[in-house]
């Protein structure tokens, strides 16, 4: 394909002004999968699918990096394993972001967003311009590089026989076996990895310090809360050490923010691990396996249900509690050991729940671990649990994993809190780090990140589902081409 380029020239001493137009080939990058299902038994042919993905514009964005990168290096040395790039880095500190997202961001430390490839039975359609996070259960995958022979249930293997590279064409075959990948898949994925997603900060990062109301401190190891466009803090007035909640704008642009202001002072010292917003304002905050409550006037208020403005409760651990308009959510475990169980209650009576959902360990495993959280996101009704670095998304009417959720994501620590850009159509994770001031700790100020969550490297949504079976073996081909001279 062809595409149409001017060229201009202007002569301001003469008044002489030319303008060209010249043609310039359009190059394309393409990729196209096709999926065959055989007769185990017969070898037959018995279903043949064939269809072009999308290439993500993380991708996209890697490309213009590397080209940029590649101008810039001088020269490239191997040693080893390892290939190390020459270039003006120190000189030229203006392209400083750039070197950092592809050396530090992924180029040495993680793996390239097409390293695996995956299957999943997510059906939305195709958003090319907003998709960049892995959704669906995972029915089956395959690491692009390896041959695999094993018993993993869903792991296929390159076919290093049949495959091959070219300049232009890069052809790549998979194969699974009869155990292997049997479900029904609607979507083929390339990712950063076979079960979850990671965010590289290679686009859309921004950086904000916000600075706590005059005579205030922020409280370290808890979780922010982002509500309708507000960001809530646990902190604490800094004379009488009586906790308190602030709040900011979320939507401020300016890369210092200094608008805080104090939703509520509380009248305790106490410390806590979570706390939460109901909708009539009022607070409540955690403590080990003991619930408070407070109203927005920092009074205590009794617990719905009870004549106490607290109460212990027979769960391990409390660190997973929120509020989704009435209703009330609590982990329940009472042992490291055991299953995710989440009671929930009614917010006028949290005393008696009014069901239990216990979450199998093969879809949240939180076997001897540490549950940080847990968050409400309004657009999607869907619950944000974090455990150990990872955050599940749960359906919330089933308190389960659905072909409509994200896959789980690696955050950068167990206090990033999760919102949605409903406009951009993408999850947006909100960490916040302490501040240093001369070697200390400045509690008077948070440096927060906020970054879409989670990247793919393409996405293909198949014209209809494909079902394999233990009766059936796989052969899936990944043509790339390339156009090039």
């Amino acid at each position: 394909m062809i595409r149409q380029s001017k060229a201009t020239k202007r002569n301001f001493l003469t008044g002489e002004a030319i303008e060209i137009t010249k043609e310039k080939p359009l190059k394309n990058v393409r990729g196209v999968h096709t999926i065959e299902l055989f007769d185990a038994l017969t070898g037959k042919l018995v279903e043949r699918v064939e269809s072009e993905n999308f290439i993500s514009k993380v991708m996209e964005e890697l490309q213009r990096q590397a080209a940029l990168f590649a101008f810039l290096t001088q020269r490239v040395n191997t040693s080893g394993s390892y290939i190390q790039y020459s270039g003006p880095l120190y000189d030229l500190a203006r392209y400083d972001v750039v070197f950092k997202n592809l050396n530090g961001e992924w180029g040495t430390n993680l793996n390239f967003p097409m390293s695996w490839l995956v299957l999943t039975d997510y059906d939305g359609p195709e958003d090319p311009e907003n998709e960049i996070i892995m959704r669906g259960r995972i029915i089956g995958y395959a690491d692009r590089y390896s041959p695999y022979s094993g018993s993993d249930p869903k792991r296929g293997s390159l076919n290093t026989v049949e495959s091959f590279v070219e300049p232009q064409h890069i052809h790549l075959v998979y194969d699974w076996p009869t155990h292997a990948a049997n479900g029904t898949f609607n979507s083929v994925y390339w990712n950063y990895d076979y079960d979850k997603n990671i965010s590289l900060a290679i686009m859309g990062k921004t950086s904000r310090q916000i600075s706590a109301p005059n005579g205030y401190l922020f409280v370290d190891f808890i979780q922010a809360k982002p509500k309708n466009g507000k960001l809530y803090f646990m902190g604490k007035e800094a004379q009488t050490n009586k906790a308190a909640i602030l709040v900011y704008d979320l939507n401020i642009q300016s890369r210092t923010i200094t608008n805080g202001q104090v939703y509520a002072l509380l009248n305790t010292t106490s410390s806590f691990n979570d706390f939460e917003i109901a909708p009539n304002g009022d607070i409540y905050l955690v403590s080990g396996n003991t619930l408070y409550c407070y109203g927005q006037n920092g009074s205590p208020k009794n617990i719905p249900g009870t004549s106490q403005t607290s109460r212990s409760y027979s769960g391990y651990l409390l660190d997973l509690f929120a509020i989704v308009g009435q209703d009330v959510y609590m982990e329940s475990r009472t042992s490291y050991s055991n299953d995710l169980q989440i009671n929930r209650y009614n917010i006028n009576d949290l005393v008696n729940p009014i069901d239990v959902k216990v979450i199998q360990r093969e879809s949240i495993d939180v076997y001897q671990k540490y549950c940080a959280g847990m968050q409400y996101i309004l657009d999607l009704n869907m619950l944000v649990i974090t455990v150990d670095g990872y955050i599940y998304f749960v359906d919330r009417a089933m308190l389960n994993l659905s072909k409509d959720t994200p896959v789980r994501t690696k955050v950068d620590n167990n206090y990033s809190s999760i919102t949605y850009d409903v406009a951009k159509k993408q999850f947006i994770e909100i960490k916040q780090t302490a501040s240093y001031n001369n070697g200390q700790y400045d509690y008077t100020k948070r440096d927060v990140t906020i970054r879409p969550l989670g990247f793919i490297g393409a996405r293909n949504l198949l014209p209809s589902p494909v079902t394999k079976t233990n009766t059936n073996t796989m052969k899936l081909t990944y043509d790339l081409y390339i156009d090039s001279f």
